[in-house]
């Protein structure tokens, strides 16, 4: 592992986007609404009085750690990594003494960082209009940890696996967009994954999307039980080496492909 090379690739990353902030922070803040939106609906719904569970306090702190969770695994990169193939500047990367990813990580943590003040900002004024609850025990916070790194990992290579697929189509945009689809309906970005219909609710539970976002919200909040959260864990873990396993197929495939047309 070339721990300074990727520490290089992180400070250009870092310094392009600080550079640019203005519109990174602008597309940060579109990140934001669309979960605001959610919340203001469902705490509408929920008035005075409660939905499966759901009272008003706890779609404030849901849709608030949503953001949260969201900006952090959230991975721009999947749509830059489809771009540089595109445009050539992948051939770059490939002559580079640095395995391909670290470029695609080191853009992804260069970005959280650069708009981070702008998300803690934006979260702190949501808390002090809204109020936050949060029933916090130790156990549940660790776990939370847990299953946020975790969730970072599968959403990251999830998304950086499809990228690649654009070393052997061109449809790759129609992936990319059918994927941030179904995050946005089965990880709990509308409403949360426990609330949701009968048969989507089952299907969602047996989904890479699920365990993205809303398995960890739901971690914290303590609206699972500890086998929910065992459960949980394990299909996170089951997941990320399925996405692994299909990452290096892609990957062997794509590359072949992609020097036998001259990229």
């Amino acid at each position: 592992m070339n721990l300074r090379g990727g520490i290089a690739l992180i400070k250009k990353s870092f310094f392009s986007y600080i550079a640019s902030r203005g519109f990174y922070w602008t597309l940060a803040l579109g990140w934001m609404m669309t979960p605001l939106i959610y919340m203001f609906v469902w705490v509408v719904i929920a008035g005075q009085g409660s939905v499966s569970g759901f009272e008003q306090s706890d779609f404030i702190s849901y849709y608030t750690i949503l953001i949260f969770v969201n900006q952090l695994t959230y991975p721009i990169s999947h749509w830059t990594v489809g771009d540089n193939i595109f445009n050539g500047t992948f051939s770059t990367w490939l002559l580079r003494p640095l395995p391909v990813i670290y470029e695609p990580i080191a853009a992804d943590i260069a970005l959280k960082i650069a708009c981070a003040p702008f998300i803690v900002i934006f979260i702190v004024i949501i808390v002090f209009l809204f109020g936050f609850r949060l029933s916090l025990t130790i156990t549940n916070f660790l776990l939370f940890i847990v299953s946020l790194i975790l969730a970072q990992v599968l959403r990251f290579m999830f998304g950086y696996t499809l990228a690649l697929l654009g070393l052997i189509t061109s449809k790759i945009n129609s992936f990319l967009s059918v994927n941030d689809i179904l995050v946005h309906i089965l990880a709990g970005q509308i409403i949360p994954t426990i609330l949701l219909p009968g048969i989507i609710r089952h299907i969602s539970v047996f989904t890479p999307f699920r365990y993205m976002l809303g398995f960890p919200i739901e971690l914290i909040q303590g609206k699972l039980s500890a086998e929910q959260i065992n459960y949980g864990l394990i299909i996170q873990l089951i997941w990320i080496i399925i996405v692994i396993i299909v990452n290096r197929f892609v990957w062997s495939r794509g590359i072949k492909h992609y020097s036998s047309i001259g990229g």
